[in-house]
């Protein structure tokens, strides 16, 4: 991970749109060329973070999920801002709509399809060992070829074995738990992601 001078950051940052911020600064920016920067604090200097950065950790996830086939932001740089401390990684979008936006902005979508696949999507990742704490509606993606992908990937873990069944379910409360998302789903075609 190289450093980055605040002056640098400034420089790359000129004209970026501000997608996300919280009490303690902005989060992820989209630049003007299209590219975006998420931005990571440091929430403990006691914590593990201190020895893989989340930045690293998004990079190093985008490309176990690319080697798996599994769609997902293509990683530019990983960088560090020391004043102040953040980790930062640099990436191309992943093209498409989250299936949050779509239950918003189209109300005649054919979910019964839609969420045949997330099904059939969600046990393909847990054969393949992923485990995606921030799994939910807001962080998939359908992309214009038609395939579902992965966004904000820091909080994953890649085990390469199939997940055993209690973090499968787990996986599945963390899905489930979004009840604003769920409520524009029919029930019948949320039965077809529930276990």
């Amino acid at each position: 991970m190289q450093s980055m001078s605040s002056e640098q950051f400034a420089a790359m940052r000129i004209n970026a749109e501000v997608i996300e911020k919280d009490g303690h600064g902005e989060k992820v920016l989209r630049l003007t060329d299209g590219t975006y920067l998420k931005l990571f604090r440091r929430k403990s200097w006691f914590s593990k973070t201190v020895f893989f950065p989340p930045a690293e950790r998004f990079a190093v996830n985008a490309a176990e999920l690319a080697q798996m086939g599994i769609p997902c932001p293509h990683i530019i740089s990983v960088f560090k801002l020391n004043e102040p401390y953040r980790s930062v990684v640099h990436y191309s979008p992943l093209e498409g709509i989250t299936l949050r936006q779509l239950l918003n902005e189209d109300p005649s979508l054919e979910q019964l399809e839609l969420f045949g696949m997330l099904g059939e999507f969600i046990t393909h990742l847990h054969e393949l060992g992923v485990y995606f704490r921030s799994l939910h509606l807001g962080n998939i993606v359908l992309t214009p070829a038609g395939n579902l992908g992965l966004i904000d990937i820091s909080d994953m873990r890649c085990l390469g074995k199939p997940l055993p069944k209690r973090m499968r379910n787990r996986n599945y409360r963390h899905l489930l738990r979004y009840e604003k998302d769920w409520a524009l789903v029919h029930p019948l075609a949320a039965s077809l992601v529930r276990q």
